[in-house]
C-alpha cells in the first residue's frame, strides 16, 4: 500500500501526467505517467508480508510501579524468504507508540529484548507485534500484525497508614473479648466440592437438582470496609487521579495488612474485594481512569443496597458540600464515615457523620492521617 510520501507522488505525477496531455507537453506528461509507475511498482514489489510465529515473555512480571523498570523478552521467527521489519505496539498513560526491534531476515528467528520504563501509574498494553517491509523510496509498505496483546499494570505508589478505624473487631475465630455470638450467616446455596463439612450438604435441595449442593455461610462479625475511589473528571485530569489512587492503595494496603475485608469501588461502577488479595485490588486503582459520566450519587446508592459494613471511606479529588451530603447518608449502613480531599482546594463543610481529611497530595495525606488520633 502507498505510504503518504507514495501518495504524495502519484497525486503529483496524474497531476503532471494531466497538465502535459492538455498542454501537449510530452515531457511534462512522460514525467508524470513515471512518477505514477514509479508508486505502481514500489506497491507490487512490496507485495504481502510472510507470516511471522512470535512469543512474548515478561521475566520480571506484569505488575510494576513508577520508576520501576520491567523487562520485555521478544522471540520471533520469519516464515518467509524476505527480511521484514518488526516493531512492537505499546500503550500506556502516555500514549501509543511502536518500539522497533531487530529486523527478522527470511526464514530466520530472532529475539530481542526491551524496557518499560513507567513513570506513572496506569495500565500498559502490549502487542500485537507489527511486521513489514518498504521499498527503498519509501513509497509503498506492507505490514501485518501477530500474536496477541499482554497487559503490564503500573501499580499507584503506597505506604502503609498506621492504623484504620473500625467499628468491630475483626477476629473470625472469637478469640477477642467482646466478639459478637452467632455471626454466622446463612449465605447461599452452591455445589458441592470435595472437602465440604457433609454436615452442610442441603438434602432436599440436592434431591431436587440431583446433585450435591451445600449451604455456605458467611461470618457477618467480620469487620468491613469500604474504599469508594472518585474517578470523575476533575481539573487536573489523570494527575489528580493518580494522587487519589495512592492515598486508595495506602489504605487498602493498610486494612489487607490489619486482615479486615476490604472493597474497592469506582464512583464509574467498577468494584473488587480483598479476596483476591492486595495485587488485585492495585490492578484496579492501576486502571482508573478519569471516567465521564460517573455519577457520585448513583455510587453511593449503590452502597447502600450492599450489605452493612463498619467503615467507608471516599477519596476524591475534588468534593463539596452536596457530595459529603450525599456520603453522610450512609451512617445508617457504615458506624464510620470518612472522607479524603487529595488536592489544593478549600476545604467543603461537611456533616457532623463525616470526618473530613485534606491534603494537596498522597504524602501528605498519609502524614495527616497517621497524625489523627484514630483507634487501633
Amino acid at each position: 500500500m502507498p505510504t503518504t510520501r507514495g501518495w504524495l507522488v502519484a497525486a503529483a505525477g496524474a497531476l503532471l501526467l494531466a497538465v502535459g496531455i492538455l498542454s501537449q507537453y510530452q515531457e511534462l506528461a512522460l514525467l508524470g505517467a513515471l512518477a505514477a509507475l514509479a508508486v505502481a511498482v514500489a506497491a507490487l514489489t512490496v507485495g504481502r508480508p510472510a507470516a511471522v510465529t512470535m512469543t512474548r515473555s515478561l521475566p520480571t512480571g506484569t505488575r510494576t510501579t513508577p520508576g520501576r523498570s520491567v523487562r520485555v523478552h521478544m522471540r520471533a521467527a520469519n516464515t518467509g524468504r524476505r527480511t521484514l521489519r518488526i516493531s512492537e505496539r505499546v500503550v500506556g498513560p502516555d500514549g501509543e507508540h511502536d518500539v522497533p526491534l531487530t529486523p527478522l531476515p527470511g526464514g530466520g528467528t530472532g529475539g530481542s529484548d526491551y524496557w518499560l520504563q513507567p513513570f506513572r501509574r496506569g495500565l500498559i498494553e502490549l502487542g500485537p507485534l507489527r511486521a513489514g517491509r518498504s521499498d527503498p523510496l519509501g513509497l509503498a509498505e506492507s505490514a501485518r500484525t501477530h500474536g496477541p496483546t499482554d497487559r503490564v499494570w503500573v501499580h499507584p505508589t503506597w505506604q502503609y497508614l498506621r492504623a484504620i478505624p473500625v467499628g468491630n473487631v475483626a477476629d473470625p475465630d472469637g478469640e477477642v473479648d467482646g466478639a459478637r455470638a452467632g455471626t454466622l450467616t446463612f449465605h447461599t446455596l452452591r455445589d458441592y466440592a470435595p472437602g465440604d463439612d457433609l454436615r452442610h450438604v442441603h438434602w432436599r435441595s440436592s434431591a431436587r437438582l440431583d446433585r450435591l449442593v451445600v449451604r455456605e455461610y458467611v461470618d457477618t462479625s467480620q469487620t468491613r470496609v469500604c474504599v469508594l475511589v472518585d474517578d470523575r473528571p476533575s481539573e487536573d485530569g489523570a494527575a489528580r487521579l493518580d494522587e487519589v489512587a495512592s492515598a486508595a492503595a495506602s489504605l487498602l494496603a493498610t486494612g489487607v495488612r490489619a486482615s479486615l475485608h476490604c472493597e474497592l469501588r469506582l464512583v464509574s461502577g467498577r468494584g473488587r474485594d480483598s479476596s483476591g488479595g492486595l495485587p488485585s485490588l492495585l490492578d484496579l486503582l492501576a486502571e482508573a481512569a478519569p471516567t465521564p459520566g460517573a455519577e457520585l450519587a448513583e455510587a453511593l446508592h449503590l452502597a447502600r443496597t450492599q450489605s452493612q459494613g463498619d467503615t467507608a471511606i471516599l477519596v476524591s479529588g475534588s468534593l463539596d458540600a452536596t457530595d459529603l451530603r450525599l456520603l453522610g447518608r450512609l451512617g445508617d449502613r457504615y458506624s464510620g464515615l470518612f472522607a479524603a480531599v487529595i488536592g489544593r482546594q478549600e476545604p467543603p463543610a461537611a456533616p457532623a457523620a463525616v470526618t473530613l481529611i485534606t491534603a494537596g497530595d498522597a504524602d501528605a495525606f498519609a502524614d495527616r492521617w497517621n497524625e489523627a488520633p484514630w483507634p487501633r
